[in-house]
């Protein structure tokens, strides 16, 4: 790249996840030029395949346990809760 074309940085991120992403967006709210690089989408492993869509799985397995445990509240419940994974899956994704 040649030096005072339109591809000249201040700033260069490697990597667009929760950190790589905030502070690119910082740079960016402080005046400066920025390029945001990543190999997949912007959101990086946590929100694509890390902790969110595990925390949504988690939260319909939480369902279920409770479901089984409603007798304890007073609550009948008729039968054990049925999986839908393919269900689960679109939720979480």
């Amino acid at each position: 790249m040649a030096v005072g074309s339109s591809n000249d940085f201040d700033v260069v991120v490697l990597g667009a996840g929760n950190g790589g992403y905030g502070a690119a967006f910082r740079a960016a709210q402080l005046g400066l030029k920025v390029a945001l690089i990543d190999e997949d989408k912007i959101g990086g492993t946590c929100l694509h395949r890390g902790c969110i869509p595990t925390k949504a799985l988690l939260e319909s397995a939480g369902f279920a346990e409770r479901i089984r445990h409603a007798a304890d509240y007073g609550l009948t419940v008729n039968g054990e809760p049925q999986i839908d994974y393919t269900q689960m899956a679109a939720r979480r994704d």
